[in-house]
């Protein structure tokens, strides 16, 4: 029985076509299910042909807003249609299927879209249908091409000169596409870079607002240029302040306070190893009367010397702080028995007037506030100085520079010669000198007021005269005449 039926679904065709069938729609279905359908949706800039059909006319096409960028997206099986790019689609409109002839603005240019693979797989579908365009007259401009780094070079090495060659791009196009071009910049990057490195770059154009600027209705005169960047070594270089001139009286330079203290500088290695600071001139700060502290700002730009430039621009400017500090006086009362005197002869005795002696002294506070008087030396030379009464200077020695003497020191001193003895009849009451002298013989009295007159004071020419006058009872009396004698030879 059983080989009877496998005979006849062997030999029974209709059966096997049946079974075919089955087949196929089993495997689509299993294929269905692992590989379903699904959806991806692009935007692809348009790409414009036969512009010269425009051109001809002395005319140049502008796209009306972004209609120069195609929407559309694509349904197929998964595997497909996630394994697909924009780079996979040729996007273009053909300005020769243009109708010139439309009146008005914009102008409709068909967009056609077509797969670069998987053509068969997959369905495209449009969103955007038409490219849109405005008749304009063309313009051209010319723009220098800056160069600009992108990246970091190598620990230790800095940019140095980055040029472009050539510098110089011509663009022409519809005006108001033109006339939104702000700039053109040739990129390079230098990531990771330790020795000079050179490109070819294609120019990009910027707006005003730093968005780039893309149309195919733009022609550039340079496609590429060539941008070359200088590699550098850099080096931390301290900075050094000196200054010039004398603060105010009384005013005293206490150094200086900046930031920062050193700057990062970069230049080829022979330059950077034969410099190992940055000396600010003394002519940039100049303290003739200055009298308080200075605030100022200083560009070091000028001084860092041929071949050296600073590795960050904008950190030429370094802000100092000159410090001054007003000093402050005080007297300090000197005994007199603490100044050395010199030149004295040794048979004169020197006598002050006063105990001390005065000394005004200026220096800063904190070094005032240890000084003492002891410290203080004060000197006299009276070499020459004969007997009596002088007014002198004193020479005042201080401890250090830190002290300033304010003024002079002056002293009164009386100068006695004592190896001359003192009269006997000195300090003597006249009186008395003419009673003794009247007993014993009123002749001599006259020749004792003469001789105290050898170290003559009117004073004691007036004792002789007493002397005289108390003889006056007798006019004969030679003594009187002997006192008139000895008041001549005084005087």
């Amino acid at each position: 029985m059983l080989k009877k039926l496998m005979k006849h679904l062997v030999n029974n065709p209709g059966l096997k076509v049946l079974s075919i069938l089955i087949s196929v729609i089993l495997w689509m279905a299993v294929v269905k299910m692992a590989d379903p359908e699904t959806t991806k949706t692009f935007s692809v800039p348009v790409e414009i042909l036969n512009k010269n059909v425009i051109t001809e006319m002395g005319k140049v096409p502008a796209v009306v807003k972004d209609t120069d960028v195609a929407v559309f997206y694509i349904s197929g099986p998964r595997s497909y249609v996630e394994g697909m790019s924009g780079d996979d689609f040729k996007v273009t409109a053909d300005l020769s299927q243009v109708n010139l002839n439309q009146e008005g603005d914009p102008k409709l240019v068909p967009i056609e879209i077509s797969a670069k693979k998987n053509d068969q797989r997959i369905d495209i579908i449009k969103r955007t249908v038409n490219l849109q365009i405005t008749l304009e007259d063309l313009a051209e401009s010319k723009f220098v091409i800056s160069p600009e780094t992108v990246g970091t070079p190598a620990e230790g090495f800095a940019i140095g000169d980055v040029d472009v060659t050539p510098n110089l791009l011509k663009v022409s196009g519809p005006e108001s596409v033109v006339s939104r071009i702000s700039r053109v910049v040739a990129s390079i990057s230098v990531d990771g870079i330790s020795s000079d490195i050179s490109d070819n770059v294609v120019p990009t154009l910027y707006d005003e607002d730093g968005n780039v600027i893309l149309s195919d209705l733009l022609d550039m005169n340079q496609s590429i240029v060539t941008i070359r960047a200088r590699i550098l070594g850099t080096k931390s270089l301290p900075i050094h302040f000196d200054v010039s001139g004398t603060p105010a009286d009384g005013c005293q330079y206490q150094g200086m306070e900046y930031a920062p203290e050193s700057v990062m500088v970069k230049g080829d290695p022979v330059t950077l190893n034969g410099i190992n600071v940055i000396n600010i001139p003394e002519d940039v700060i100049n303290l003739n009367g200055v009298n308080k502290d200075i605030d100022t700002t200083i560009d070091i730009t000028p001084y860092l010397g041929e071949g050296i430039s600073l590795v960050d621009e904008t950190a030429n400017q370094i802000a100092v702080k000159v410090l001054i500090e007003r000093k402050e006086s005080k007297v300090f009362n000197v005994p007199v028995d603490k100044i050395t005197v010199t030149g004295l002869n040794s048979t004169y005795d020197l006598a002050y007037n006063g105990n001390t002696v005065p000394v005004t002294v200026r220096a800063l506070k904190e070094d005032m506030e240890s000084l003492r008087v002891g410290d203080i030396q004060a000197a006299l030379h009276v070499t020459d100085l004969p007997p009596g009464t002088h007014g002198v200077s004193v020479e005042v020695t201080l401890p250090d520079d830190r002290y300033e003497l304010v003024g002079t020191v002056n002293v009164q001193i009386t100068i006695t010669d004592t190896s001359v003895e003192e009269d006997p009849q000195e300090g003597q009451d006249p009186d008395d000198a003419d009673n003794t002298g009247g007993a014993a013989n009123p002749g001599n009295a006259g020749n004792s007021t003469g001789s105290g007159n050898s170290e003559g004071s009117g004073d004691s020419e007036g004792s002789g005269n007493k002397e005289g006058s108390g003889d006056s009872a007798n006019p004969e009396n030679p003594g009187d005449n002997a006192g008139r004698d000895g008041a001549e030879d005084s005087d």
